[in-house]
């Protein structure tokens, strides 16, 4: 399961080093964004550094955000990315399914087999976000809020006036059984302002969101696991209801409410993901 996908810079060694320490699921090793222009080739030449690093230290998935189709340096991340034996790839401004079969033909050319974190940021991203989703080698797709404003002409101040495309992005995952992350909270200092969006997002059917600061971490991490609350709910739902069976019956009352087979299922979902984060706990 992924929770919390962290996003540190490549070039700058004691982020890596602080990495395995977060309690991520996921360390995204950036060349984009967070990398300034002069540093994009440091940055390269680190990763394979910055990989083992982490491998060496934790379970934590890796991933590499590498610059987008049309930079100078799109290939030679690519080719960087492979060379560090890291397959996950967040391919930023994904406009369309193009874009990912480009991905994979240039992957293709340096030896590279990956599998694709497609972020969507802009209007066009958004229209096609199905069809994204379809493309062979798409796990996840993403929603990159402050990119998508840009595009749109807004500011980036209010959830309001993204909730559509949001909301999209998550659907168009879901239904191609992909992982759906949400867009970085850029407070750094608002700890409960990330938690209120990571608890739309959760509402909206996203499974994790990315962080940009090991401080966004646990709280990303108890927004995305089940709460207590949630699994004593879901471990009553499964006894009342098979006992219900037992006699014949396909529904039950739970304390006022009537739960049957719709409400099963999403508690064992509750229960398997209580499971997964146990064990993903227990790896880092």
């Amino acid at each position: 399961m992924l929770r919390s996908l962290l996003f540190v810079p490549a070039n700058v060694e004691r982020f890596v080093r602080k990495a395995p320490e977060t309690g991520a699921d996921a360390v995204v090793l950036d060349l984009e964004d967070s990398v300034p222009e002069s540093a994009k080739t440091d940055a390269r030449a680190k990763l394979g550094w910055a990989a083992e690093e982490i491998r060496s230290r934790s379970g934590q998935l890796l991933a590499v955000r590498v610059n987008s189709i049309g930079t100078p340096h799109f290939r030679e991340d690519l080719r960087a990315a492979a060379e560090a034996g890291i397959d996950v790839v967040v391919l930023p401004k994904c406009d369309g399914p193009e874009d990912i079969s480009r991905m994979r033909e240039v992957a293709s050319e340096v030896g590279a087999t990956l599998r694709v974190i497609a972020l969507i940021e802009s209007p066009r991203g958004v229209l096609a976000a199905q069809n994204i989703a379809s493309e062979e080698g798409v796990i996840g797709l993403a929603f990159g809020k402050f990119d998508f404003a840009l595009s749109m002409g807004a500011l980036p101040s209010s959830n309001l006036n993204v909730l559509v495309p949001r909301s999209l992005v998550a659907i168009a995952a879901k239904a191609h059984g992909l992982v759906a992350v949400d867009t970085p909270y850029a407070a750094l200092n608002d700890l409960e302002g990330l938690r209120a969006e990571a608890l739309e997002a959760k509402a909206l059917g996203y499974d994790g969101k990315f962080a940009v600061h090991p401080s966004q971490v646990p709280v990303i991490n108890e927004v995305f696991s089940p709460s207590e609350e949630d699994v004593r709910w879901a471990e009553m739902v499964v006894e009342v209801l098979d006992q219900a069976r037992k006699t014949g019956r396909a529904s039950a009352e739970l304390q006022g409410t009537m739960v049957d087979e719709v409400h099963y299922r999403i508690a064992k979902r509750v229960l398997e993901m209580r499971s997964a984060h146990s064990r993903s706990e227990s790896v880092k």
